[in-house]
């Protein structure tokens, strides 16, 4: 988790026998006391563990753990390492951010208490914007003709951009790339020029046919993987081969062609990675 617990943070989860009390000296699985006294008769003592809880709205709402985690203003692993550390706890404000990457309550998820959701009850009409955007991380540059060595390769620099949630794909990974070069600034039906940034949906995630034209991002690798290039390409399909094609007022800019018997010797690989969704214009208005 991204926030650690520690003796000054009130945490939530299942109370201990009286046997174990104080065997942990970080109040690991127990409510702080302040926090008990300020809701005693308030919120039931609760059978089941908040893991429960989050697990029952990742299935109502049909997100992936790093998708409600994203959501949550929280980093991409946090469900998942709550989920893997059964003697762990979240802290409150954690609690919070999980209750709104899941679209329930705070109440709710740390105790069962009050409604577990808000949305649709009468008079309710406000509506939060942040619902409709999510965060993607920003994945390093593409761009055609440069290749990188392998040590180049590590792009995780922690850079995330907010990004609308894709209704057609809820359920990938939503990936941000930065754009360098003209390869792509006669793309259709928008152009996608040097400095944009695209989000895409995680190809391996998908459950898709390769089609004409989709708009892609593309890697090769030389050497045995020890060069690699991504770029944003057109795809367009033949019977013996695929091209990656650059749409471009560059005409230096060349097409990569990938026969369908392609076996290569040399340690060349290429690959769809991602399937561009949106692009955006990083230029400031003045």
């Amino acid at each position: 988790m991204a926030e650690g617990v520690d003796d000054s943070q009130q945490v939530v989860g299942r109370e201990h026998d009286a046997k174990h009390a104080g065997d942990s000296p970080h109040m690991s699985r127990v409510t702080s006391r302040s926090l008990a006294r300020h809701l005693a008769g308030i919120f039931p003592r609760m059978p089941r563990d908040i893991r429960e809880r989050i697990q029952e709205r990742l299935e109502e709402t049909g997100k992936s753990k790093r998708a409600a985690s994203l959501d949550g203003g929280l980093g991409a692993d946090a469900i998942r390492d709550l989920m893997r550390r059964p003697d762990d706890s979240p802290t409150l404000e954690t609690v919070t951010k999980l209750a709104d990457g899941l679209q329930t309550t705070p109440a709710w998820l740390a105790f069962e208490a009050g409604p577990k959701t808000l949305g649709g009850q009468r008079g309710s009409s406000l509506v939060n914007a942040n619902r409709s955007f999510t965060l993607a991380k920003v994945d390093g540059p593409v761009a055609a003709g440069m290749f990188l060595a392998k040590p180049a390769f590590d792009d995780d620099l922690g850079e995330v951009i907010s990004a609308p949630r894709d209704p057609e794909y809820p359920f990938a990974r939503q990936i941000a790339y930065r754009v360098e070069g003209d390869s792509m600034d006669r793309a259709q039906p928008r152009p996608i020029r040097h400095g944009d940034f695209i989000i895409c949906a995680a190809w391996e995630d998908l459950d898709l046919e390769e089609r004409d034209g989709q708009i892609v991002v593309v890697q090769q690798t030389l050497a045995s993987e020890q060069l690699r290039e991504r770029s944003v390409k057109a795809l367009k399909l033949y019977n013996d081969r695929r091209e990656f094609i650059p749409m471009s007022s560059n005409p230096e800019h060349r097409s990569i062609v990938v026969p369908r018997n392609y076996a290569p010797e040399d340690g060349r690989e290429v690959k769809i990675i991602a399937l561009v969704r949106y692009v955006f214009d990083n230029q400031p208005i003045r």
